[in-house]
């Protein structure tokens, strides 16, 4: 069983004033397929950094793919300069300073991700703000 209604909800009361919508792609929400406190440290880290820097909507795709799990969070925030892209992930690396924190959050992400043989993609979001894109390599019959 994953958490992510648990975050969802969490992150809702968190964020009243924020749109949270989650999807499942080929996934029974109940069947992914990784350590589950791994997978909800990810979850958890990608709908906050979306929380705290949307406008408004944050949406959320989890989708299970032949021998991968991809996670996706859009938000319609203000974004990141291209430049500043490839630095997101950094360890103790903040780009703005609005919003409290430690510049941790990514960089856990992506350690997280390496565990799985996964990395982190940080783009920019047909909603106007950033994506992050977390993609997982599974174990032979993860699935």
């Amino acid at each position: 069983m994953n958490d992510s209604p648990r975050l969802i909800d969490m992150f809702r009361g968190l964020y009243p004033e924020k749109e949270f919508q989650i999807t499942y792609s080929n996934v029974d929400r109940d069947q992914i397929p990784i350590e589950p406190h791994d997978f909800s440290e990810m979850l958890g880290i990608l709908l906050d950094n979306g929380g705290k820097w949307a406008k408004y909507y944050i949406c959320c795709d989890i989708k299970l793919l032949t021998e991968m799990l991809v996670i996706t969070v859009d938000d319609d925030g203000p974004g990141v300069v291209e430049s500043d892209l490839p630095r997101l992930g950094e360890r103790g690396k903040r780009l703005d300073e609005r919003h409290p924190g430690y510049g941790l959050g990514l960089s856990i992400l992506t350690q997280l991700a390496a565990r799985y043989a996964g990395y982190a993609q940080f783009s920019h979001s047909s909603l106007g703000g950033l994506r992050a894109k977390v993609t997982l390599t599974l174990a032979e019959g993860a699935r």
